[in-house]
Order: structure tokens, then sequence, then C-alpha cells
């Protein structure tokens, strides 16, 4: 999965052929057949299983916060942290669903959707006990995931402020967005 996912966000789906994963796996065709069925099956097992693990992780990390900003800070927190340390299956999500089956995509979109379903719900609690005020709810939790999401872009472990730093800048851009009171 590691070779794949690799390969996949190096050189993109359709460049990579599934006898070059086996290779560079050290597998046989057949061994690699194994575990997938095709390329496709394989980059959906990928991709499916990144998110169900990030939705599991994000499950269990938001339930330990008491308070809607509590939650919202340990979710950012832990989506900065997944998307810099798993920077090749995210970048496969972000460029590439466009060229597997039209039913393979609706798989994957329908995690992600659960996934963004989790920030929903933390605005909208944050709403509902009075520590949110935002504009427009839906663009907020947009813009707050495109934050989180751009940091992959930009981060270097050795530039001058760490993930933590970076995600608490992140939280409290966050909380101006929700106009917490």
């Amino acid at each position: 999965m590691d070779v794949a996912a690799t390969l996949f966000a190096s050189k993109g789906y359709a460049a990579v052929g599934i006898r070059e994963i086996a290779r560079e796996a050290g597998l046989t065709i057949g061994s690699l057949y194994h575990y997938a069925s095709s390329k496709e099956d394989l980059f959906i097992k990928l991709l499916r299983s990144s998110y169900v693990s990030a939705i599991d992780r994000a499950r269990k990390t938001i339930a330990m916060a008491p308070t809607p900003a509590q939650r919202l800070q340990a979710l950012i927190r832990l989506h900065i942290v997944g998307e810099v340390t798993e920077a090749n299956v995210w970048e496969l999500e972000r460029t590439e669903l466009e060229v597997i089956s039209p039913e393979a995509r609706a798989a994957l979109i329908e995690l992600r959707d659960e996934f963004e379903q989790l920030w929903r719900d933390i605005i909208e609690e944050g709403i509902s006990d009075g520590s949110f005020a935002p504009e427009d709810p839906a663009i907020v939790r947009i813009s707050i995931l495109r934050m989180c999401n751009g940091v992959v872009l930009w981060y270097r472990p050795d530039g001058r402020l760490t993930l933590d730093e970076i995600s608490d800048i992140v939280f409290r851009q966050a909380l101006l967005l929700l106009r917490a009171g």
C-alpha cells in the first residue's frame, strides 16, 4: 500500500501500472492480485483505509473534548498532522479521484462526507450552545478545512514552526471565522 501510494502520488494514477507496483513492492503480479483485484481496487483500498482510519481517530479524539471549541481544536490538530504524515495518500484524494470509476468515486466521496460531517456537527453544537456565531457555517467549515488541508503544501519539518504551533494558529484563525464568543 505504501509503495502504491508513493507511486500514484509521484507519477499520477494513470501513469502507474500494476506491474510497476508489484515490482517496487517486491511482489509477483499474482501476489499483488491476492491483495487487490486491479489497480483501481488497490487505489480504492488505499484511500478507503485512510478515510476509515481518519474518521475513527477523529471520533475518538473529539469524544474526549468537553466543549465544541476544544473538539474543534483537537480535530484541527489531528487533521493537520494526518495531512502532513500521510501526504501521499491525501494528495491522491485531492488530485486523482476523477480517474476512477463513478461508483468507486461515489463510495470515497461518501466517506469524505462522513468526515466532513464531524466538522459540521462541532460547528452546529457551538452555534447551539452560543459559543460560535459564524456568518455562514458552511463557508466557515470549508474555509477551516482548506486551511488545514493547505498546511501540507508549505510545511517543512525544519521550518520555524512545529505542527503543534501551526495547529494552534489555525485554531485561533478558525475561532475568528466562527466568531467565537
